[in-house]
């Protein structure tokens, strides 16, 4: 059965890894969440480019 919808590409799914990545990463720096030794930033920009090549 073939997906449609907004996240039927995996290129919108890895758009939406990087920014939740992001949000992690600014939700980190503000002092509001404490996650580990995770560089969520980085994390983010490599999600975005693997989207930007798929």
């Amino acid at each position: 059965m073939a997906r449609s919808g907004m996240f039927s590409s995996n290129k919108s799914l890895l758009v939406l890894v990087a920014v939740i990545c992001f949000a992690l990463a600014v939700l980190t720096t503000a002092g509001i969440l404490s996650m580990g030794k995770i560089d969520w930033t980085n994390l983010g920009l490599f999600f975005g480019f693997l989207s930007f090549i798929a």
